[in-house]
Order: C-alpha cells, then sequence, then structure tokens
C-alpha cells in the first residue's frame, strides 16, 4: 500500500469515527489516564456553549472557568483506568457560568484498545436538571401549599 493510499484510509477512517460521535445527542468527551480531553462531541460543544480550541488537549478539571473542577469527580475519573471499573450516573450538579444551574448525569467507561497499551475513557453526559427539580421535595410557607 502506498503511503498517499495509507493516509487516505486513515483519514477516511477518522472522519467517519468523527461523524458517529458527532451524531450522538448527549454530550460526550473522549480523555486520556491524565484527564486531558482528547475529543469531544458536537453536542458537548453546543451545551457548554465551548468551542474545540477551549477544549481538546486540556485537562477537564481546567475546562471553562475551572467548572469542572469537582475534586470527588476528579478523583473518581482517575479512579476509572487503572481499575477499568465503569461510573454510572454520577451526579454533577454545578452551576455553570455559560449554562446556568444543572445537574447531570455522568457515565465513564474505559476505552478498549486492540494494543492493550493505549488509556483512555469515554464519558458522557446526560442532563437531568429539569427531572432533578421535579423529584426535589419542595418546601413552603403557606398551610395551603401543596407539596408534588
Amino acid at each position: 500500500m502506498r503511503m498517499d493510499d495509507l493516509y487516505r484510509l486513515l483519514r477516511t477512517t477518522h472522519v467517519q469515527a468523527q461523524g458517529v460521535v458527532d451524531s450522538v445527542s448527549n454530550p460526550m468527551l473522549v480523555l486520556d489516564a491524565g484527564l486531558v480531553v482528547l475529543n469531544a462531541s458536537r453536542a458537548f460543544f453546543e451545551t457548554f456553549k465551548v468551542d474545540r480550541d477551549e477544549t481538546i488537549r486540556r485537562p477537564l478539571y481546567e475546562l471553562g472557568d475551572r467548572q469542572w473542577d469537582i475534586p470527588e469527580l476528579r478523583q473518581l475519573l482517575l479512579d476509572v483506568l487503572p481499575k477499568a471499573e465503569t461510573i454510572i450516573n454520577y451526579r454533577v450538579e454545578h452551576d455553570f457560568p455559560s449554562i446556568g444551574n444543572k445537574t447531570m448525569l455522568l457515565t465513564a467507561r474505559t476505552l478498549a484498545h486492540p494494543d492493550n497499551a493505549s488509556h483512555s475513557m469515554l464519558v458522557s453526559l446526560v442532563d437531568d436538571t429539569e427531572r432533578s427539580q421535579r423529584d426535589r421535595p419542595r418546601t413552603c410557607c403557606s398551610a395551603n401549599c401543596v407539596t408534588g
């Protein structure tokens, strides 16, 4: 195989893979073992109102105005890769500067690599704000108040 053909094949494969990632409606990130963002979905950029240059090759905990610098989350993600574990629906409640107060459910899984030497994880986020607010117990000051 010629070098031009190999490059074309790799480029086509990369474009197709990015197309798959971008077709997912929930925000997604691919992080390396140090929690540096290797890739992100279009939904991530649109949801958190950030651009690619502010995100790719930056540690998760430095994104935005350090809005993802959540010590418990950071430790949890650092524990995923070495132990090849999965995190499912970890609740992140935060006031994000660009989109306001949100409750996100985070799922992280170690990515399998054919060489077994690469370590990265796929992180997906689901906005759970509306359900969380709806399910939260209500408080009121009136005797006529109805809680839901």
